[in-house]
């Protein structure tokens, strides 16, 4: 059978799945977990159908979790922040963000969006304003996409997490937003971070605009803290070929209630690949797309593509559904 017609047979199926799950549903189901997984936009069943396959490979019930709106922010009929809010970049104006930055939970739909939800999975996606850095900044990101809309949902939703002790996996913008809700100082885009210390980018975390057949930059990360949950799931100093698709990354944690976990050094210069809250029952996040190896094996049937072993990518969905559960009961 064809590829493509495999992929559209799965999500047929997977979207009739998602038809018996219940946003509402009473924490546990049939002894398993319920993991959330963050908002991105509306009609995403499509594409969130293979991270729900991964969550359902690794013991849990998966469920979307719904936009996070505040009344701090005007939004449209389509459920958008509206112009007047944001600068012309797309980012969300600093005053406004200020508010967002207070985690005024009862200007929100988090009580209702969180009910009976064990754990959650933050996705990947857009660059994140910069103006819900702790100190906000202007826009230095080369005009790469800023979706206000998702940046207000999903800070909202992490600072909810950390606070009410969700257990929490983070991949990517998910991990970015980990640490800048959590005060971290931010690096808008790598190449540029690069060229101010001297040094050569070879493009070790994103493969070029121009590049054929362009896919998942590949690289090792060092795991540097082996009292981590990352080397509890990895079991070793360093995970090689790890999937890697971004231009900006967290800076320095100084300051912050964080740990950092891994890195990668390249050409003299770090940059912060994992992340952890060790004061959290599971709180954890990687640069990386460990998700898109295990999307290779169960969804697309082709394990030689895994190039990072699948068995530990799986394991970061496991040690939330496990934390999930173990919380839960």
């Amino acid at each position: 059978m064809k590829s493509g017609l495999m992929k559209k047979l799965f999500l047929l199926a997977m979207l009739a799945a998602l038809l018996c799950v219940s946003l509402s549903a009473s924490a546990m189901q049939d002894g398993k977990p319920v993991i959330g997984i963050s908002w991105s936009y509306d009609e995403q069943e499509a594409e969130y159908a293979e991270y729900i396959a991964v969550i359902e490979a690794a013991g849990g019930v998966a469920v979307e979790l719904p936009q996070i709106t505040s009344t701090v922010v005007t939004y449209d009929a389509n459920g958008d922040i509206v112009a007047d809010c944001l600068e012309a970049s797309g980012m969300l104006k600093a005053d406004l963000a200020e508010g967002i930055k207070a985690l005024d939970f009862a200007a929100t739909n988090l009580a209702d969006a969180m009910d009976g939800i064990d754990g959650v999975f933050f996705t990947g996606g857009e660059d994140i304003s910069p103006s819900l850095y702790a100190v906000s900044m202007t826009e230095d990101n080369e005009g790469e996409a800023i979706n206000a809309t998702r940046d207000v949902s999903d800070y909202l939703l992490m600072g909810y997490c950390i606070e009410n002790d969700v257990p929490t996996f983070a991949v990517c913008r998910g991990e970015q937003m980990m640490g800048i809700v959590s005060g971290c100082t931010f690096t808008q885009d790598i190449p540029n971070y690069y060229a101010a210390k001297g040094a050569a980018y070879a493009d070790t975390h994103r493969m070029p605009a121009d590049a054929e057949n362009r896919d998942y930059a590949r690289h090792d990360i060092e795991i540097i803290d082996k009292d981590s949950k990352l080397y509890a799931i990895a079991g070793a100093d360093t995970l090689a070929n790890v999937s890697s698709w971004h231009h900006q990354c967290i800076e320095s944690i100084e300051g912050t209630n964080l740990t950092v976990t891994a890195r990668t050094i390249a050409d003299g210069v770090e940059i912060i690949e994992g992340i952890e809250r060790k004061d959290k029952t599971f709180c954890v996040g990687v640069q990386f797309h460990p998700e898109n190896d295990c999307i290779l094996t169960i969804v697309y049937d082709t394990p030689d593509k895994s190039l990072c072993d699948y068995d530990t990518c799986l394991g970061f969905f496991k040690a939330l559904v496990d934390a999930a559960a173990a919380k839960a009961m």
